[in-house]
């Protein structure tokens, strides 16, 4: 956003945290094959939309877990992230190339993982986080 000041930046700030149609924030996501790009990386705690859009050319999946702390390395087992010890929040599966989904989840404050789980997929960098407090501003 280099160059954008003032009253524009605020607008697109706000866009990005504005709370959709059914009140609940947006994030979006965006599913490459070697990550997962979130536009904003720290939430208000409640009904949070991911507006997920696959750039990648696999099909991919979309996993939320709670439990998590930043930067954490998940260990690897048969080709997938060995995910116990944290809890499944919701997922959306088959996502396919060049397609978009959405998934609402209500999320309490902490920090979430959110992967694509698919066999080699964790290690492709296919992973973010993201922290949800109970206010931001």
């Amino acid at each position: 956003m280099c160059g954008v000041t003032g009253p524009l930046l605020l607008v697109i700030l706000m866009a990005a945290c504005a709370p959709t149609a059914s009140g609940a924030t947006s994030i979006q996501v965006t599913l490459h094959d070697d990550g997962i790009e979130l536009d904003v990386r720290q939430v208000s705690s409640g009904g949070i939309a991911l507006e997920i859009h696959n750039e990648g050319e696999l099909v991919h999946e979309v996993e939320v877990f709670s439990g998590a702390t930043e930067g954490q390395i998940l260990p690897v087992r048969s080709s997938v992230a060995v995910t116990t010890g944290l809890t499944l929040v919701d997922e959306v599966e088959g996502i396919l190339v060049e397609s978009d989904a959405s998934l609402v989840v209500d999320l309490s404050p902490g920090t979430y993982l959110v992967i694509c789980n698919l066999p080699g997929h964790y290690q492709n960098g296919m992973w973010a986080y993201v922290t949800v407090e109970d206010t931001i501003g």
